[in-house]
């Protein structure tokens, strides 16, 4: 009989992206998967779009009664879908999301499996890894917080990431963007949304970065910015690039030199597979755990981090490491002990799956 995997994710791309790249491989093992997740969040497009089944669920956030009563009633829904599907195993990708399904297979007697993705663990992630198989990680900083009777079912495999991050060639990649040979590239991106903080500072810099013949920029505004920022720069390079999102932010980043951008947990990880020094400027919003995940770049000497308002000093700082060699060099070079391989295929190589349930 063929064996079935349930994904329970959501919410938000950094949730939603490594649960994909898992799929695939999945897949290509001939393993049937479905996907759990919310009815009104982007997953409920997104991975239907992929050609994945997909069942979605009224859940919210536990912030008031009525969510409470959601997820109520998403248990109850979840054991009837685990009891018809009757899957191998379930994977919890973190997210309030997974909680429903987890239950539910907790209730039933499945096993399950999560992934987190940031340095420290996510709420949903906290309450079910004691009752996990295996929690896979993203990074060896997370051990730090999890008793020492568990860690015998902890994995640090790095995020599962999109597959041409494990394959892209830089050299090609440069001569397909005609980047000379004396050139620098500098990539700026706060992610598909845009991060205010980056774009103010590089309008405030524009001018500088405009002197910087030999340095081209590409820069991501984020969809919500581009036509404001786009209005107010006068004049560029002929080899800078400004767009609302590159769509092969793979190949762009794989020709970088330097990247200024947020501190996702999927983006340090982008930055690690393809060993990328980096400016950071983390999102400063309590819950998230951006700072952490940048930490662990800065602890091995391949990343700086800036606060919001030093958004100005990260882009001069951009600059003056693009004009050291060595420095580039050096911080190239350590982040290479991050690497993990290819942490989607560890992840399924990883599920006991094949006796009986």
């Amino acid at each position: 009989m063929k064996k079935k995997i349930i994904l329970t994710t959501g919410g938000t791309g950094g949730h939603i992206y490594p649960a994909i790249a898992v799929a695939k491989v999945l897949e290509k093992k001939g393993i049937e998967v479905l996907f759990l997740g919310t009815s009104h969040r982007m997953e409920k497009e997104l991975i239907p779009d992929l050609g994945y089944r997909f069942i979605g669920m009224d859940v919210i956030p536990l912030r008031s009664v009525k969510a409470v009563y959601k997820m109520i009633k998403a248990i109850f829904k979840t054991i009837k879908i685990l009891r018809k599907e009757n899957p191998d195993a379930v994977i919890g990708f973190g997210n309030y999301i997974s909680i429903p399904t987890l239950l539910a297979a907790l209730f039933l007697r499945k096993s399950i499996y999560l992934q987190e993705q940031n340095a420290n663990l996510g709420m949903a992630n906290k309450l079910f890894y004691r009752f996990a198989k295996k929690t896979f990680l993203a990074f060896e900083k997370t051990f730090d917080e999890l008793p020492i009777k568990y860690q015998d079912r902890l994995l640090v495999t790095g995020n599962p990431l999109r597959e041409e991050f494990y394959q892209v060639n830089r050299e090609e990649e440069r001569n397909g963007l005609k980047v000379e040979e004396d050139e620098k590239v500098l990539l700026v991106t706060g992610g598909s949304l845009g991060a205010k903080a980056i774009n103010c500072a590089m309008l405030k810099k524009w001018e500088d970065l405009l002197k910087e013949k030999n340095i081209r920029v590409y820069w991501a505004t984020g969809k919500n910015n581009f036509e404001e920022i786009n209005n107010k720069i006068s004049k560029m390079k002929s080899n800078d690039v400004i767009k609302p999102y590159f769509n092969n932010m793979c190949g762009v980043m794989s020709v970088a030199d330097i990247v200024i951008c947020r501190a996702g947990a999927l983006t340090v990880s982008e930055l690690v597979q393809l060993e990328k020094p980096s400016i950071l400027v983390p999102l400063q919003i309590k819950g998230v755990g951006q700072y952490y995940n940048a930490q662990i770049l800065e602890e091995k000497d391949s990343a700086l981090i800036y606060k919001n308002n030093q958004a100005e000093y990260a882009i001069e700082k951009a600059l003056e490491l693009l004009k050291d060699e060595r420095r580039l060099a050096d911080m190239k070079s350590k982040i290479k002990f991050l690497k993990k391989g290819n942490a989607a295929e560890r992840i399924v190589d990883e599920l006991n799956i094949w006796g009986n349930n």
